[in-house]
């Protein structure tokens, strides 16, 4: 089993959109766009705007959701939290162009909130890492062998994250996970651009050698 693809997408949900195409955007110029102008529209009143912002960022958001409770059932229900909260508090969003850094910082919250909630139960003591309900997309290009080490790496590097400390866990999930710049993760967990950079790099070394450390116990 190869180590060298680290940071897989670890749950992949197809983005479809009103009319039953998915929403691709190559530029995230473009993106930004959109969403400003549908922010500037919902706080205009027109309330379906929001609408096409959940289908633009619901994707991302569950994503991030799923990868800290590790279940789609309780990930489907926090990401439908996090978009309640965030349609609540939007009217009071000044600059609508940082929509995308806010929306996160809400998710983050959000995510941190619910996984102390949870462990204080006792849920990830019995919840499984690779558990059966975690979808996988599955190729006809690849055999059934590669699709197993496939899901074996995902899980040994799902449970490798998740055993990080918060600091770490984040920023990894957020730059190698969520493919966000080190610009837009600056303003979500306002810290300076250079922290970023230093604090992605400790955290990669960190997860490096997690991950050597498990692959030399399976030899």
């Amino acid at each position: 089993m190869e180590l060298s693809t680290l940071f897989l997408p670890l749950i992949n949900i197809n983005m479809v959109s009103a009319d039953g195409n998915k929403t691709i955007y190559q530029d995230k110029k473009e993106l930004k766009k959109e969403t400003t102008e549908l922010v500037d529209k919902f706080c205009g009143g027109e309330s379906q705007a929001f609408n096409r912002l959940v289908l633009l960022y619901q994707n991302k958001i569950f994503n991030l959701a799923f990868n800290y409770v590790k279940n789609q059932e309780e990930a489907k229900d926090l990401t439908q939290d996090i978009f309640i909260t965030a349609h609540r508090a939007l009217p009071n969003l000044r600059e609508h162009d940082k929509f995308s850094s806010w929306l996160y910082q809400i998710a983050l919250n959000h995510c941190r909130n619910r996984y102390k909630k949870l462990k204080r139960q006792g849920y990830f003591t019995s919840q499984s890492l690779d558990s059966s309900d975690i979808p996988l997309q599955l190729s006809a290009s690849r055999s059934p062998e590669k699709d197993y080490e496939r899901r074996q790496l995902i899980a040994m590097v799902r449970t490798t994250i998740a055993q990080m400390n918060e600091s770490e866990k984040e920023i990894i999930l957020l730059r190698d996970i969520q493919g966000l710049s080190y610009e837009e993760i600056s303003k979500i967990l306002s810290v300076p651009l250079g922290t970023v950079k230093s604090k992605l790099n400790r955290a990669r070394l960190a997860l490096k050698k997690r991950l050597q450390s498990v692959k030399n116990k399976l030899l």
